[in-house]
C-alpha cells in the first residue's frame, strides 16, 4: 500500500522500551573508553550516545548508473553479539518504515525485541539514503509547512536536480548489499516494518544472495498494488465494526458504529462542528469537525487503539447529549498524531522530502510519471472523474472528495503531480526488475486484523510472491505486530522464525491477543455515570459509588492518552492536567485536577507496569455537594475483558467496589 506508513510507527516510537532506553542512554565518555573495531574490510569507531553501538560509513555513487556525478556517506550502526568468545550464529538487520524515517532512529525498539538472540549474534542498523545520518533530504519549506502542498512537493524534487530519481527503495537497498558485503557478514536475518517490507522484498529480489531469513511485519507487495489503495476503507469499515461486535456493551447497543459514523458525516456536511482540544503536545488547538477531518482521523490514525477505543462513545455522546468535548479531542489529537514529524520538524528524524522521493519514485500513480506535470493533471482529473462515476463508494462512508481532501501525504493520488520526471534510464515504479524471479528463502508475512495502513489482504499478496512463505494474522492486532513489547506474540515468532532459520514454532498465539476495550459512554456529569458495583464491605451510597466509577473512567482516560500524546503532558476531557514518564517497569503519572465530567475532580498518582499490565492508581476524588474521598483503583491494562476493583473511602464510608475495567 502506497502511502504507507505514512505516519505509523510514530506510536510505535513511544512504546515503553523506547522511550525507557532513550532515558539511560549513556554519556559520550562511555564511548571514548571503547576503541575501535575492525569489522570485514571496515574500521568501526564507538557511537557517542549509544551504549554497545559502533558507527561506520561507505561512500556510495548518487547515481546506480554513475551517468549524474555525487557521492552519498551510507551510514549504520553495527551491534557485536554479547558473546564475542564464540563464532557468530549470523547478523540481524532492521529497516524502518515511513518512507522517511532512519532505522538508527528506532534502535531503541529494535533491540529490546531482539535482545534474546543477540548473545550470538550482530545486530545491523542502516539509515537508507536520504534519511537520519546518511544525508537526510532537506527541503525547508516542504519539512516544515503547516501542512503538505503540491508547490512544495514539486519544488522539493527540482532542488534535487537530476538526483530526485535516485532515493529509490532499489536504490537504497543496493546501499545495504554494499554495507553488509564490506561488514564481510554474511546472509543476514532481515526484519521489515511497515514500508520496511516494501524495501525488504526490494533487497531480496534484487540481493537474495544476501539473506538468510526474511520477515515482512505489516506488509504491502512491492508489485501489483493500485494507486487508489481500495482494501483501506473495506478494513477501516471492518475494524469499527468487529471492535464493537467483541465489546459486550457496544454490542448490546442498537445500531453500530458505522451507522453512527454515517449519521455523523450527514450532520456535519450540513453544520461542521467546531470548538477547542488539545492535541498530541498537549497545546490547545482549534477544531473543526467535518468530512474531511473525520478521513482524516480514521485513515491517518488505525495505527493504534484509540479511535477504536473511543469514537463511538464520542459520536453517540454528541448526538444524545450535544456534548462534542471527546469528539474534538479525537479531531485534534488525530491531526496531530498523524503528522510524521517530530514538533522540531528536523529531516533528521523524518525527511519529507524522502517520503515524496521514494513514493514518486517506487509506487504505482493514477498518471504517467514520464509525462509533464500538466499532463499528469489531466489524467489525473479524468481518473477521478471516472472513479466517481463508476465506484462512488470506494472510499465509502466518506466520498472521494473527501478522501481527496486529507493531507496528501496521505490521499496520496496527488503527491507526485509536481514532482520531476525520472530519466529515461530510471523508470518509475520499478524497485524490482521487471520480471524479478522472488526468492526461495524463508519468509514470514504478519498481519493485523484491524491494519488498514497495510490491510492484511496486502500481506495474503505479499506472501503470495515467494515461494516459502508463511502468512500469519494476527487476530485484534494493528499496524506492525512484533513490536509492542518483548514477549507479545508476534515478537515470540519473529524471534524464533530468525533462530530457527525459518520456523515460526507454535502460532496459536495469533489467534488469542486481547480484543480493545471500549469506552462505554463519555458522561457529562455525575449524574450520567453508571454507578460501580459494590462489593462486600462497601458501606458507601450510590453517589459514592458514581464518583469512584468516574474516578475509573478519568485514571483509564489518562492512561489511554500515552497511544497518542507525544509531549508527556496535557490536559484532561474537560480540565485539569497530567503528565507521565517512563520507570524501570513502565510508566508513572501524575493526575491533577482531572475532569472527565464536568462537576468530578481526580488527583493523584499511577502507575502502568508495561510487562504485566497492571495498573494501580492512587486518587483524591471530588464530586458535587463536597462529595470527596480517597480511593485505589487496580486493574490490568492486557486482560480483556476485564474490572477495576476499587477500595477507599468517600463521603466518610469505606467503599468497596468493581466496574469494568477502562
Amino acid at each position: 500500500m502506497a502511502a504507507i506508513v505514512w505516519a505509523a510507527t510514530r506510536l510505535l516510537q513511544l512504546s515503553l522500551v523506547a522511550v525507557a532506553l532513550a532515558a539511560v542512554a549513556p554519556s559520550p565518555a562511555v564511548a571514548a573508553e571503547r576503541g575501535p573495531i575492525t569489522v570485514g574490510s571496515l574500521q568501526l569507531h564507538p557511537c557517542a550516545n549509544v551504549e554497545r553501538a559502533y558507527c561506520g560509513r561507505i561512500t556510495r555513487p548518487l547515481d546506480p548508473t554513475a551517468k549524474t556525478p555525487g557521492e552519498i556517506d551510507i551510514r549504520f550502526e553495527w551491534y557485536p553479539r554479547r558473546d564475542g568468545g564464540r563464532p557468530s550464529l549470523g547478523t540481524i538487520v532492521a529497516a524502518e518504515g515511513g518512507p522517511g524515517y532512519p532505522s538508527t532512529g528506532s534502535r531503541s525498539y529494535y533491540l529490546p525485541i531482539f535482545a534474546p538472540l543477540l548473545d550470538r549474534r550482530d545486530f545491523l542498523l542502516v539509515d537508507s539514503r536520504g534519511t537520519g545520518k546518511s544525508g537526510a533530504i532537506d527541503c525547508p519549506k516542504l519539512q516544515t509547512g503547516t501542512v503538505l502542498t503540491l508547490e512544495n512537493v514539486g519544488a522539493c524534487g527540482r532542488s534535487l536536480g537530476d538526483t530526485a530519481a535516485f532515493y529509490g527503495s532499489g536504490t537504497a537497498a543496493d546501499d545495504l548489499a554494499a554495507v553488509i558485503a564490506a561488514l564481510e557478514t554474511g546472509p543476514v536475518d532481515l526484519y521489515g516494518n511497515s514500508y520496511g517490507t516494501f524495501f525488504a522484498q526490494t533487497f531480496a529480489v534484487r540481493h537474495p544472495e544476501a539473506v538468510r531469513t526474511l520477515v515482512l511485519d505489516g506488509a504491502y507487495p512491492v508489485i501489483g498494488a493500485s494507486p487508489w489503495y481500495p482494501q483501506a476503507a473495506a478494513r477501516n469499515r471492518y475494524a469499527l465494526e468487529v471492535t464493537c461486535r467483541r465489546d459486550s456493551r457496544c454490542a448490546a447497543r442498537p445500531g453500530s458504529p458505522l451507522d453512527r459514523l454515517e449519521a455523523l458525516l450527514a450532520e456535519v456536511r450540513r453544520r461542521p462542528i467546531a470548538g477547542e482540544a488539545r492535541d498530541v503536545y498537549g497545546r490547545p488547538v482549534s477544531v473543526t469537525v467535518d468530512g474531511v477531518s473525520l478521513a482524516y482521523l480514521v485513515f491517518g490514525n488505525a495505527t493504534g487503539p484509540v479511535i477504536f477505543r473511543e469514537l463511538d462513545a464520542a459520536m453517540r455522546a454528541y448526538f444524545e447529549a450535544g456534548d462534542a468535548a471527546a469528539l474534538l479531542r479525537l479531531i485534534a489529537e488525530g491531526t496531530s498524531a498523524a503528522d510524521s514529524r517530530d514538533i522540531t520538524f528536523s529531516p533528521r528524524y523524518y525527511s519529507t522530502g524522502l517520503f515524496a522521493a521514494v513514493s514518486c519514485t517506487d509506487y504505482p500513480q493514477a498518471y504517467d510519471m514520464t509525462a509533464p506535470p500538466k499532463v499528469r493533471q489531466r489524467q489525473r482529473d479524468i481518473a477521478v472523474h471516472r472513479k466517481q462515476l463508476g465506484d462512488p463508494g470506494l472510499y465509502a462512508p466518506f466520498t472521494i472528495d473527501e478522501y481527496l481532501g486529507m493531507s496528501i501525504d496521505y490521499s496520496v493520488l496527488d503527491l507526485c503531480l509536481e514532482w520531476p520526471r525520472p530519466p529515461r534510464r530510471m523508470p518509475p515504479a520499478e524497485p524490482i526488475p521487471p520480471g524479478a524471479v522472488f526468492p526461495e528463502v524463508p519468509t514470514l508475512v504478519l498481519s493485523g486484523e484491524l491494519d488498514s495502513i497495510t490491510p492484511p489482504d496486502g500481506g495474503a499478496d505479499t506472501a503470495a510472491l515467494f515461494p516459502r512463505s508463511r502468512w500469519l494474522l494476527v487476530r485484534n492486532a494493528f499496524h506492525v505486530v512484533a513490536l509492542d513489547e518483548v514477549g507479545s506474540c508476534g515478537a515470540r515468532i519473529v524471534r524464533r522464525f530468525m533462530a530457527s532459520g525459518g520456523d515460526p514454532g507454535d502460532v496459536s498465539c495469533v489467534a488469542g491477543e486481547a480484543a480493545v476495550r471500549l469506552v462505554a459512554d463519555f458522561a457529562t456529569r455525575l449524574d450520567d455515570v453508571a454507578a460501580a458495583r459494590p462489593t462486600a464491605g462497601n458501606r458507601a451510597g450510590p453517589a459514592a459509588l458514581k464518583l469512584a466509577a468516574a474516578a475509573t473512567a478519568a485514571a483509564g482516560d489518562v492512561l489511554a492518552r500515552t497511544h497518542v500524546n507525544y509531549a508527556g503532558h496535557g490536559g484532561g476531557l474537560r480540565g485539569g492536567t497530567f503528565s507521565f514518564a517512563a520507570t524501570a517497569d513502565g510508566y508513572r503519572y501524575q493526575l491533577d485536577g482531572i475532569r472527565w465530567t464536568e462537576d468530578t475532580t481526580v488527583d493523584g498518582t499511577m502507575t502502568w507496569d508495561g510487562g504485566t499490565g497492571a495498573v494501580v492508581a492512587e486518587l483524591d476524588v471530588g464530586g458535587p455537594g463536597g462529595t470527596d474521598g480517597r480511593v485505589t483503583v487496580r486493574w490490568n491494562a492486557a486482560a480483556t475483558p476485564g474490572a477495576a476493583t476499587i477500595v477507599g473511602r468517600v463521603a466518610g464510608r469505606a467503599l468497596h467496589a468493581e466496574t469494568p475495567a477502562p
